[in-house]
């Protein structure tokens, strides 16, 4: 819902150039084809053109998240510029540094990063003292504040399970009995409370830091998987348990793993690898996984198509050995759909997924993939130390009445 002072843009002497009397249905259709910025000033037009901006939303939810880049110039800087891809007309917008009341720009912590969930993601701050957590993915305003875990960590995952639990795991300093390096502790809203809780596996030693992991939030649970053995498990905030633990290595040329949900307790597993004689070409491939075995559904691949994997790894096959060993693939999206790329390169693109099912194939559970390359804004991955972090999440209109935000 807008809230929209329709009368002194009604009364401007500019609107005798728009058309305020289509039919209702005409209108509503026209509104539909708006990427979402433009809806603002769409639904500030008349009356008519409000109530057709609200009926499109309602009856044409946009579910499709949009992907959110932090971006932070060089590692002291004290301001940072965020870009929303928005999936709905594949125009990027950029949202310059977030402003309080006073009109001076807000410094972020060095720690501010994306929380995880099942729905949403959204910027959060985690220092010796406290957990900070935005109301939105831009992080124009602060929904959480509470203390800060007892482990400190560098780089761990924090993830929101269920609305209730915040989940903090790994990324702990090294220890010799290493115990805080893979500590996982839970906060309960509900009773203000951190709770310490079952460590990460031991198949996750020397590998507990964010960094390392790719991560999927369900409703109910949290999943990791190691990127580069293939080692996945889950986590349940209620029990504070993990399990079951196992290996997915479905093609033995996978060098890199990355998972993202694809459904009700389903996962969506990316492998990235070379192969060929040398080997020199990439792939990229995908599977689902049951989310209470962990095991693979179908162990015939959905495959990305080679125009796309060479545009996310151009000149692959000229790179060295060292070099074809940093390329690898994240992934982060919600049931709805999502986004594949390669984080140290994110200044070539992004490849959009989609999980599709007809009616003939609900009965056999057959289901296909669409892809789409959509390319990075022109600012994003130019500088030699520019740190991008990567979040997804569907965004309102009010939300992005509130950014600020132009078109890149």
């Amino acid at each position: 819902m807008v809230d929209t002072d329709t009368s002194t843009v009604m009364n401007h002497p500019n609107n005798s150039m728009i058309c305020t009397d289509l039919p209702a249905d005409m209108l509503e259709a026209v509104v539909t084809k708006l990427p979402t910025v433009d809806l603002l000033s769409a639904s500030c037009v008349s009356h008519g053109w409000l109530h057709a901006v609200h009926s499109s939303l309602h009856t044409q939810p946009r579910l499709f998240p949009w992907l959110i880049l932090r971006c932070l110039p060089h590692p002291v800087a004290t301001t940072h510029w965020i870009h929303a891809l928005d999936p709905h007309s594949r125009t990027w917008l950029s949202v310059p540094p977030h402003y309080n009341s006073t009109g001076k720009a807000k410094e972020p912590s060095p720690t501010l990063n994306f929380l995880h969930g099942s729905t949403r993601d959204r910027l959060y701050a985690l220092t010796l003292s406290q957990l900070l957590i935005s109301e939105d993915p831009f992080g124009c305003s602060c929904q959480m504040e509470a203390k800060g875990p007892n482990v400190w960590r560098q780089d761990p995952v924090v993830a929101e399970v269920q609305g209730q639990w915040v989940v903090v795991v790994g990324g702990g300093f090294l220890t010799d009995d290493r115990e805080e390096e893979g500590a996982v502790e839970v906060y309960d809203k509900e009773t203000g409370m951190w709770e310490l809780a079952e460590p990460m596996p031991a198949e996750f030693d020397r590998s507990t830091y964010a960094t390392w992991l790719s991560v999927a939030v369900s409703e109910k649970r949290l999943f990791v998987i190691e990127k580069k053995t293939g080692w996945v498990s889950r986590f349940d905030p209620e029990s504070k348990k993990w399990g079951p633990t196992c290996q997915l290595r479905t093609v033995p040329s996978v060098s890199k793993w990355a998972i993202v949900m694809a459904g009700k307790e389903r996962l969506l597993l990316v492998g990235a690898g070379a192969e060929g004689e040398m080997p020199t070409e990439m792939k990229v491939r995908a599977w689902e996984v049951d989310g209470d075995s962990l095991q693979v559904i179908n162990n015939k691949a959905m495959e990305m198509p080679a125009e796309m994997v060479d545009r996310l790894f151009p000149n692959f096959d000229s790179l060295d050995e060292a070099r074809r060993q940093v390329c690898s693939v994240e992934v982060c999206g919600t049931e709805h759909g999502g986004y594949m790329f390669d984080p140290a390169s994110m200044k070539n693109g992004v490849v959009m997924h989609q999980l599709q099912q007809s009616m003939e194939d609900q009965e056999t559970g057959r289901v296909e993939m669409r892809w789409e390359w959509v390319p990075s804004p022109e600012s994003v991955g130019r500088g030699l130390k520019e740190s991008v972090a990567v979040g997804c999440s569907p965004v309102l209109l009010h939300q992005v009445a509130r950014t600020r935000c132009f078109q890149s």
